[in-house]
């Protein structure tokens, strides 16, 4: 990664090990009950500052997306570090986070999913580097409700979004999409959002492109919690 920030040098394959390891010691204390997608954002930026060397001042949790108004990112790094925020700030990274659980596989979520994906590939032609989306959770929800679900047709349905395989691609239609279990979903994105475009008429990419950073190596019965890191463009 270019250093844009002086001694910022974030690790994709450290951030996921530091998520999935933060979630089994938070489950091994009993706190598992409270495990959400806002949680995820504190052991992120606790990474990114001691890990990752980012000043503590960069980090900017639910700042505004560039395109939309009213649509917050989860977390982003910005070249600001001083306490006062301007509107010359530029985004170095920015992350969109879920939680793998039983509802991944339902409509809602999908399109929840697919709605962090599409945002963070249109952040991207307004960072300095990459923009990223995450899911996290139990190892049997990440495997069973993400990595293998398969849908009523037995397609194995976010396969089209994501590679498995560190260091592949995964390129799929947007704009052309034909099959209606998908294109439905990203209609359902510019129906949702077109109000909140700042920048003329919303409308869908031809393509997006994600590229597996990390994805836990070990099988599930010996982890209790797995991990998945994915840039977007």
């Amino acid at each position: 990664m270019t250093l844009i920030l002086t001694g910022y040098n974030m690790d994709e394959s450290k951030l996921g090990g530091a998520l999935e390891h933060w979630l089994g010691f938070q489950d091994k204390i009993g706190r598992a009950f409270m495990m959400n997608e806002d949680a995820l954002k504190y052991p992120l930026s606790d990474y990114l500052v001691n890990n990752g060397g980012a000043h503590i001042n960069t980090i900017e949790l639910e700042l505004s997306h560039p395109d939309f108004s009213n649509r917050l990112i989860d977390l982003t790094i910005t070249n600001n570090e001083t306490i006062h925020r301007a509107s010359t700030d530029k985004i170095i990274n920015a992350f969109e986070l879920k939680l793998a659980k039983t509802s991944t596989r339902h409509l809602s979520e999908k399109r929840r999913l697919f709605n962090d994906l599409i945002r963070m590939a249109m952040a991207n032609h307004h960072s300095q580097e990459k923009c990223y989306f995450i899911i996290a959770g139990k190892s049997n929800d990440f495997e069973t409700n993400f990595r293998n679900y398969e849908d009523s047709n037995n397609v194995k349905f976010y396969r089209q979004w994501f590679k498995f395989v560190k260091g592949q691609k995964a390129t799929f239609n947007v704009a052309t999409e034909t099959n209606n279990d998908y294109k439905d979903i990203y209609d359902h994105f510019v129906d949702s959002y077109k109000e909140r475009y700042t920048n003329g008429t919303l409308t869908l990419p031809n393509q997006i492109t994600t590229t597996c950073e990390f994805v836990t190596a070990f099988k599930a019965q010996y982890v209790p919690y797995m991990a998945g890191v994915w840039s977007v463009e």
